[in-house]
């Protein structure tokens, strides 16, 4: 893990965002000074505390800073509250796959064809995350549509017996 990688996650997920940082810093009670000073990877004086990441990724609507943490000691998080009724979510996640294995693949790539350095393995590693987690988040959906399915037959099949 580089240096500061969380901080400057943090820094990341809360000022790009649909929401502002200072409506941020404002849901999770803390002066937008403050928070700037604790997102801040150059500032040594001042880190947001692990009892502030759930507010923060509340107020922003990321999970990022978690899927890292997690990822940093070997897991992958596959989001449980997928709705197997709606088309576009799967549509979405589709995208989301294709979109993590470009990413993974050119990260790849990039460390195959140089002398992999810390931070081309790091890339690499953590687009490889991004694109298992993409993977089971598919198999997890599909899981539900087919419990779903089978759900709704099994009371024409109890008629059919």
């Amino acid at each position: 893990m580089a240096n500061n990688e969380l901080t400057k996650l943090l820094q990341d997920v809360v000022l790009k965002n649909d929401k502002p940082a200072r409506d941020v810093a404002n849901e999770i009670n803390k002066p937008y000074p403050t928070l700037l000073r604790e997102i801040n990877p150059e500032d040594k004086g001042a880190k947001v505390g692990v009892e502030e990441l759930i507010p923060i990724m509340k107020a922003t609507g990321s999970i990022r800073p978690l899927t890292r943490l997690a990822n940093i000691m070997g897991y992958v998080l596959v989001p449980m509250d997928i709705n197997p009724e709606d088309p576009d979510e799967a549509n979405y996640m589709a995208l989301d796959l294709m979109d993590g294995f470009g990413r993974y693949s050119k990260a790849l790539k990039s460390a195959l064809q140089a002398d992999p350095s810390d931070e081309l393995v790091d890339s690499v590693e953590q687009e490889g995350f991004e694109a298992i987690t993409a993977i089971l988040t598919m198999v997890h959906y599909l899981r539900k549509r087919s419990e779903e399915e089978k759900a709704k037959n099994a009371p024409r099949l109890a008629q059919v017996s």
